[in-house]
């Protein structure tokens, strides 16, 4: 395993002891993603693996994770594919994009009608003609695309199985989505994938749900639910946090901590801030630098890393929308 740390305004990695396994020399870089991380060089993004060694020579002028086995490269202003090996599968020719989910990839191209979503395979056949105006990743065989002013959801044959009634909506998972109905000062509520309304949208607003709650907001104060809408755990918290491994940061008494499923703390609060848990660590923040703690709160990784926001970002996006 390979941790993301910053150190002297430069990027490299560190093994789960705290260890520098990979010297903090790029000047951006990404999460290790089916062994491979995206990193700058001279102002270029290239891949290396766990060791370090570059296996994708730095030429692109930005480049994302790996997903199903393919990444999304920018060349000039398009974007295409390319495989573990470097070649470009899927020529760039896309005007923005999205990670493979599902064997699919959201893409917007141009179009007679200006700029369209639709959606890609691996091939690079365009499966779903771009149509919308906007699209979302598959998950659980739904995707979200706003035909028009309105949202609704499409199966992976592009059939519209849920129709266009929504101002936003997310991609499912654990088998709701969130949806935003009365306009872009609306409210969230959760439909399951026949579109019927299992909880009421009265939340100002959400996250997806995760581990069987999600998090929602009302009135100021953020909370857990169920999946009847009902308070999951005893706890209101001043800011949207998410489930993961069993546990969650929240912000109690000006600083963060963990609680389970029951509202207990866990891990009391002692951090600035502090990240979901992935594979057993989770980042936090003493003063303005970074470490690492396990599930029983011990500093496996002193605070010696400088805090990086964009980190913390690449983390959460990781864990709650791609695994």
């Amino acid at each position: 395993m390979r941790l993301l740390v910053r150190q002297n305004g430069k990027f490299g990695y560190i093994d789960q002891s705290g260890k520098l396994a990979i010297p903090a020399r790029f000047e951006n870089a990404s999460l290790f993603s089916e062994g491979l991380a995206a990193v700058r060089i001279g102002g270029k993004d290239g891949y290396i693996d766990t060791s370090g060694k570059i296996v994708i020579e730095p030429r692109f002028k930005a480049a994302s994770i790996f997903n199903e086995g393919l990444a999304a490269v920018l060349v000039g202003d398009r974007w295409g594919y390319i495989n573990k090996a470097g070649k470009m599968v899927i020529p760039s020719s896309i005007v923005s994009t999205f990670a493979f989910t599902e064997g699919l990839a959201v893409v917007v191209a141009v179009t007679k009608d200006g700029y369209k979503a639709g959606y890609m395979d691996a091939t690079g056949k365009m499966i779903i003609q771009p149509l919308y105006e906007d699209a979302r990743f598959f998950s659980e065989g739904l995707a979200p695309v706003k035909k028009g002013k309105k949202f609704g959801f499409i199966n992976r044959s592009g059939t519209m199985v849920i129709q266009p009634m929504f101002d936003d909506a997310t991609p499912f998972r654990e088998g709701l989505a969130a949806v935003k109905i009365n306009g872009k000062y609306g409210q969230w509520g959760f439909i399951d994938t026949n579109g019927v309304w299992v909880v009421e949208a009265k939340y100002k607003n959400c996250l997806r749900f995760k581990e069987g709650v999600a998090a929602v907001e009302q009135e100021g104060t953020w909370r857990f639910i169920d999946r009847r809408g009902k308070d999951a755990v005893p706890l209101t918290m001043d800011g949207p946090s998410l489930f993961s491994e069993g546990l969650a940061p929240v912000k109690i008494r000006g600083k963060v901590g963990y609680i389970d499923r029951q509202g207990r703390e866990i891990i009391p609060p002692r951090f600035e801030a502090a990240t979901i848990f992935i594979k057993g660590l989770a980042a936090v923040r003493q003063g303005d630098l970074c470490g690492y703690i396990d599930k029983k709160g011990n500093l496996v990784v002193p605070p010696t890393y400088e805090w990086y926001q964009p980190i913390i970002d690449q983390v959460v996006t990781f864990a709650a929308e791609i695994e």
